[in-house]
């Protein structure tokens, strides 16, 4: 009865000023200053605010772990921290670490495993064995291996160019020669050098030499790499020469013939003479000057009447 007799002056107010604010009363009423009552009795919140009688404020957007007291709060829950409360300052109690390691909260929901002995790891997930307790007995950069700390001696896992159970051993680097088109190898200790043939670079000389890449060749010229430029250069002094030959053989061969033809005719001729000085049958001596090509010769022909013979 008393908590009815206290009402009562709060239902009168509305009354008297909620008709004739908003022309409808809501019951129950609707909270004074965050919202107001619509004639098919409900009650309309005001931004931020929501219930079924707008008494409860909105949290922020994206608010994780939090409550508000005025709307677009966010005020966070016990163990979580942030902005919008989405860290867990108590990460310990996943419980992370194994193998019995003791778990220390840290500052922005971070934690700390402090390992039991014999264990390690951040979360004490590794058992220490022969290379955490006796150290790394590998060379040369090799690393050591002990299966997670299950076996009973450590072994070493070697970088190429090393061998040897604890890579003491420098490995031949040019075998199998790893240098490609012909190129020669020379071992470095623990690594190789490629010289390499013309035409070709990088380390194993795969890469051939490009120097039209940059397109060199001004107003319209046609780039060809430095191989093929010399073979057409030889191919085309190669037709050069031949033609030179070709031509000097020509003028050896018109010669020879000139010569030959001049003979052939001189022959020609001189046997003509010989035959029109055989023709005279008076029986008189006859002496005929004939010259020979390479020597000049008197020579007396003497023709006889049958019945002299």
């Amino acid at each position: 009865m008393a908590a009815t007799a206290a009402l009562l002056p709060v239902l009168l107010l509305l009354l008297a000023f909620g008709r004739s604010s908003h022309g409808a009363e809501c019951f129950p009423a609707c909270h004074p200053q965050n919202g107001f009552c619509e004639d098919d009795n409900v009650c309309r919140c005001q931004p931020g605010w929501q219930g079924p009688l707008c008494g409860q404020c909105m949290t922020a957007p994206g608010c994780a772990n939090g409550l508000c007291v005025e709307p677009w709060q966010c005020l966070c829950d016990d163990g979580w921290e942030g902005s919008l409360c989405d860290i867990d300052t108590r990460a310990c109690t996943s419980i992370p670490c194994a193998n019995n390691g003791t778990c220390v909260d840290r500052v922005n929901g971070t934690y700390e495993c402090s390992c039991a002995p014999g264990f390690s790891g951040k979360d004490c997930q590794n058992k220490d064995g022969p290379c955490e307790i006796n150290g790394s007995p590998c060379q040369h950069g090799g690393t050591c291996v002990d299966d997670g700390g299950q076996a009973s001696h450590a072994s070493c896992l070697c970088l190429p160019g090393f061998s040897g159970n604890f890579c003491e051993i420098v490995a031949n680097s040019c075998t199998p020669n790893p240098c490609e088109n012909q190129g020669i190898c020379t071992d470095i200790g623990g690594d190789f050098r490629c010289r390499c043939p013309t035409g070709f670079v990088d380390k194993t000389c795969s890469r051939p030499v490009t120097n039209c890449a940059s397109d060199p060749c001004l107003n319209g010229g046609t780039c060809l790499q430095h191989s093929q430029g010399q073979a057409i250069c030889f191919t085309v002094l190669g037709v050069l020469t031949s033609l030179v030959v070709l031509g000097t053989m020509g003028v050896v061969f018109l010669n020879k013939c000139e010569a030959w033809v001049s003979s052939l005719r001189y022959n020609h001729m001189l046997n003509k003479k010989k035959k029109l000085l055989l023709q005279y049958n008076s029986g008189e001596d006859l002496a005929v000057n004939i010259i020979f090509p390479d020597k000049i010769d008197m020579t007396t022909f003497k023709e006889a009447s049958d019945e002299e013979i």
